[in-house]
């Protein structure tokens, strides 16, 4: 009888090893399941890639002549562009950084948590990041918050800088920017927040050159010379082609800006504009930060 019993209990607990180990391993092929077929889902095939890059070798394509703004806010405007021929969708959104009633912040997060969190206006995600074992936990670059050094800087990555124009900081009085091709020491001193991309794709008003390339989503940043503009691109992969490095750097020539450079695209790309995302679709993968603008007006007031 005890003989018996033993075995019973050895044979549960075998039972129970077995599912403990199968639980787990059932989750990571779950996991990988969704992370495969999320990653396909905006890729499209050789020959409409090939045609819509055809179709983008026009710059009137995607540049149109004369660029419609919609007020949204005093001292911010959007840009929506759509042809379906090619396809492509993208976002542009101006922001004067005089306008006193406006704030530029960047935080710790994802975008939609951003929102949430300081009631943004608009808000888009940042600084490329990597994952280890599934889990997206450390950023690729320089993020400075407030002057609180968050993330080290990574020379070979350009950065955008920022700060209240008065010199005690405060808010309400604008914001002074700048965008640096490298991270470097030198180049990062005295600004209270730094926030690191990819490449600077605009210099001094000159187009940079890339061997590649590739049509994503994209998230990028323009400066107008006087730096008192800034042009937020955000570049759908949704029912859209997604545009190259060059195809941004022209955009970004055409809306007058000076210096331009790329954050995080891809399958991060987030923006929302008045509390609510734009994009056809939505983000799979949670960026690690944002850069945030905040309005003291309400929407649709105060732009006479």
């Amino acid at each position: 009888m005890i003989q018996n019993h033993s075995n019973g209990f050895c044979l549960r607990a075998s039972v129970n090893v077995r599912r403990f180990f199968f639980l787990p391993a059932s989750l990571i092929l779950l996991f990988c399941s969704i992370f495969v077929s999320c990653a396909s889902l905006p890729q499209q095939s050789p020959e409409a890639l090939s045609a819509a890059q055809e179709k983008l070798s026009l710059e009137s394509s995607y540049i149109p002549s004369c660029f419609e703004w919609s007020p949204l806010c005093r001292g911010i405007d959007t840009f929506r562009f759509e042809d379906t021929d090619i396809p492509l969708v993208y976002h542009v959104v101006r922001i004067d950084l005089s306008e006193p009633s406006l704030s530029l912040a960047c935080v710790k997060g994802s975008v939609p948590s951003a929102v949430k969190k300081t009631s943004a206006i608009v808000a888009f995600n940042a600084t490329q990041f990597e994952s280890k074992f599934f889990v997206f936990n450390r950023l690729k670059g320089v993020f400075r918050m407030d002057g609180e050094e968050i993330s080290v800087p990574v020379e070979k990555y350009c950065a955008l800088l920022f700060d209240s124009s008065l010199s005690n900081g405060a808010c309400g009085g604008g914001f002074r920017a700048s965008i640096v091709e490298s991270q470097t020491e030198e180049a990062l001193l005295g600004w209270k927040n730094a926030v690191g991309g990819f490449f600077v794709v605009l210099k001094d008003g000159v187009p940079c050159q890339f061997k590649v390339q590739s049509l994503r989503a994209r998230v990028g940043v323009g400066l107008t010379e006087d730096a008192k503009n800034m042009y937020v691109l955000v570049v759908e992969e949704n029912k859209s082609c997604g545009l190259s490095y060059g195809h941004c750097a022209l955009l970004f020539k055409a809306l007058g800006c000076k210096d331009a450079m790329e954050f995080d695209g891809g399958h991060s790309t987030a923006l929302y504009v008045g509390g609510k995302s734009v994009l056809l679709g939505y983000p799979w993968r949670s960026s690690l930060n944002a850069i945030v603008v905040l309005s003291d007006c309400s929407l649709g007031k105060g732009m006479e």
